[in-house]
């Protein structure tokens, strides 16, 4: 039997896809191209905003289209925030929301069996515990482990927190287990991600857990040279928290903090928690710590209300912090959410004018911390490619061997990508 999977969204969803596929695998399926035919064709859907929701659908119409006789499953948070509607779309014979996915085969394998429409969408209230997935190989010299699920803040924008359910957090010792086998494979980069990675450890009180702990754990083989993190929030970096991710030499020196706006006036009608004075605060403390350090971030532009002013005092205050890469996202409105029932709604051409403003204002300020990083001496883990990363997260052209770390001394830049020459 073949199996073809897909993934729409976050490094999260791509991550779910992979431990999915893993599962599959494991289970003796052959993993075909989503491209060509096959038995079951498993669409990991997104619901971020409303391109985000058409493209699940186009997806899932072009699964059914390639073999109408084939099982199409949708699984994930479009799945789980409107579970009627998708069942309902020509070719879906199976619904999976941001839930049971471990059980994926198993699913499949009784849909198949029984013929008949089936969903397993848990309500949110029953999500409690962490889905222990499994840590995935990104390639052959980086993994990723998705140590935190669910998210609490409720921004008024966001549909994520009816999608993904409570805060959930994978024990500290599972943790130790996955990067110990980790280690033993070869791997020398972790990605720790989640949902709301900063909220790791509050729901699990016996241990009294922070971020930093799980840090600690996934620091510990020898053989880990690096450990990268998922998104964050500005409030969860206080001087402590700053002066112990600096102290631990493993950490990659790439902090995405996420902005959205940089008025204060948006952000409190976003809902989020800080002000963008307490943002600059953070980064400030990042930088005292880590002088080299990248702060990337993402920026909605167009959010319901936003004056000129507002937008002015955006790009005003990206320049400020000197972002090292921005990703610019125009508002979507996502139904069900209090940023709906939000006045004066933007026309989509004002808020593509201002997401086109800021995205070249994030381009100018990545050459800027480029030609800042020229004369600089960075480690380079090389992948495929004829390329690879430094902690701080800059491609560099390198011809060392896949998964060979290298120093390299930054001479220049093409686009985005660095170029230099190696040095012992």
């Amino acid at each position: 039997m073949k199996v073809a999977l897909t993934t729409l969204g976050c490094k999260v969803n791509h991550y779910e896809t992979e431990a999915m596929r893993e599962l599959f695998v494991q289970d003796g399926w052959e993993i075909a191209e989503f491209s060509s035919l096959a038995d079951v064709y498993v669409i990991n859907t997104c619901t971020v905003t409303q391109t985000s929701d058409t493209k699940s659908r186009q997806m899932i119409a072009r699964a059914h289209r390639m073999n109408p006789d084939a099982l199409v499953v949708a699984v994930g948070c479009y799945a789980q925030t409107a579970p009627e509607a998708v069942a309902s779309l020509e070719g879906v014979g199976l619904v999976v929301g941001t839930s049971g996915r471990k059980e994926i085969v198993l699913r499949v394998n009784d849909a198949l069996q029984s013929k008949s429409n089936e969903a397993y969408i848990s309500p949110l209230y029953e999500m409690r515990e962490f889905e222990p997935l499994s840590a995935v190989r990104d390639s052959r010299t980086r993994a990723t482990l998705k140590i935190q699920d669910g998210c609490v803040n409720f921004c008024s924008y966001c549909i994520i927190p009816y999608a993904r359910g409570p805060l959930r957090s994978r024990p500290l010792e599972e943790i130790s287990t996955e990067v110990k086998l980790l280690a033993r494979e070869g791997y020398q980069e972790i990605v720790l991600t989640g949902i709301h990675l900063a909220s790791y450890g509050r729901d699990l009180l016996d241990q009294g857990a922070t971020l930093l702990d799980a840090i600690a754990r996934a620091s510990e083989p020898d053989g880990i040279r690096r450990i990268r993190l998922g998104s964050l929030e500005p409030l969860f970096v206080t001087e402590p928290v700053a002066k112990a991710l600096a102290e631990n030499p493993k950490i990659c020196r790439q902090f995405h903090l996420s902005l959205q706006s940089g008025s204060n006036t948006v952000l409190k009608r976003m809902n989020r928690k800080y002000t963008a004075e307490e943002y600059l605060s953070a980064i400030a403390l990042m930088r005292k710590y880590m002088p080299d350090c990248a702060i990337t971030t993402d920026v909605i532009a167009g959010f319901p209300g936003e004056t000129d002013e507002e937008h002015a005092e955006t790009l005003a205050f990206c320049k400020e912090a000197r972002f090292a890469r921005m990703h610019v996202f125009p508002f979507s409105l996502r139904k069900g959410t209090k940023a709906e029932a939000l006045s004066n709604h933007l026309p989509k051409s004002v808020k593509d004018a201002r997401a086109k403003q800021l995205i070249h204002l994030g381009k100018e300020l990545t050459h800027a911390y480029l030609n800042e990083q020229i004369g600089s001496v960075v480690e380079v883990l090389a992948e495929s490619g004829g390329a690879g990363y430094s902690g701080n997260y800059i491609r560099v052209k390198t011809s060392a061997p896949e998964g060979e770390i290298v120093r390299i001394r930054i001479e220049g830049f093409e686009d985005e990508t660095a170029f230099g020459t190696q040095v012992e």
